[in-house]
């Protein structure tokens, strides 16, 4: 099991063997661009959680902006271990989690719900030092496993619908269009116009493709330009909140609810 926070001072680009088995990522904050092989790349943005089957030897590809806080908790099992434990690789591959990539690399996006969030604050804040704090993170490791495979199991979606190459299109220039205009957002009824579909259809397929909403896209992505442009120390609080297009006391509120911090606390 592993913790960590980065937040990159330039973008950060790796390419590294996919862990060979089973993965939970519990992304509390963060954003980065993912891609295995050379299928289309995919967004692991936060508050999420991932879960990660990888069967064979694949290559996956990670790109970080610079000033974007990552914050995470992840446990992996090799296919060995994971059969010992119980863990069956069909019936989470054939799960009904929104799926980010498939074949054999499953990548299923999962609610960071609050009994997942909680074992991994506990992890990330590990009280036990020395000699016992890998058997204090092993054992949350599994705890984590054991839950979130729970909840997979739980996870039902009957308005999943199969996305086709056309519909991908759509969504995927619907995202351009979105970053473009995230300082002064588009409506959802001007963005579904230009893209050529309309709202529902808009926002039930931005949801499966990319794990958010539209609205919870953009905001994520002003509050992530928003804190890579303070860690700069270029920027004022007020100068930072004009230039991602929120006013100062609403902007705060949203910050320090996304990143548990203040954004003042980045410019001292």
């Amino acid at each position: 099991m592993s913790v960590g926070s980065i937040t990159p001072d330039m973008a950060l680009e790796t390419c590294a063997p996919v862990f060979e088995g089973f993965q939970v990522i519990v992304l509390m904050n963060g954003w980065l661009r993912s891609r295995i092989n050379d299928a289309r790349p995919f967004d692991i943005a936060d508050p999420a959680v991932f879960v990660v089957l990888a069967r064979g030897r694949q290559l996956g590809y990670d790109r970080m902006e610079a000033g974007t806080l990552q914050r995470y908790v992840r446990i992996g099992i090799d296919a060995e271990s994971a059969q010992r434990n119980g863990i069956d690789f069909k019936k989470i591959a054939a799960s009904d989690g929104p799926r980010l990539h498939g074949g054999d690399v499953d990548v299923i996006r999962l609610p960071l719900t609050p009994k997942v969030k909680a074992i991994a604050m506990q992890a990330f804040t590990c009280p036990v030092q020395g000699d016992m704090r890998d058997l204090y993170l092993a054992g949350k490791g599994m705890e984590l496993a054991a839950v979130t495979i729970s909840e997979l199991a739980q996870e039902t979606n009957p308005g999943l619908v199969h996305l086709g190459r056309r519909d991908l299109e759509r969504l995927w220039y619907a995202r351009e269009l979105a970053l473009a205009h995230y300082q002064d957002p588009l409506s959802l009824h001007e963005l579904a116009r230009r893209v050529g579909t309309n709202v529902n259809k808009l926002n039930q397929g931005f949801r499966q493709a990319f794990g958010a909403s539209v609205f919870e896209f953009i905001q994520r992505h002003r509050l992530q330009e928003a804190h890579r442009m303070l860690s700069t120390g270029a920027f004022s609080v007020s100068e930072v909140a004009l230039s991602v297009g929120y006013a100062i006391p609403h902007f705060s509120t949203l910050f320090r609810k996304h990143f548990g911090c203040s954004p003042s606390q980045l410019t001292v």
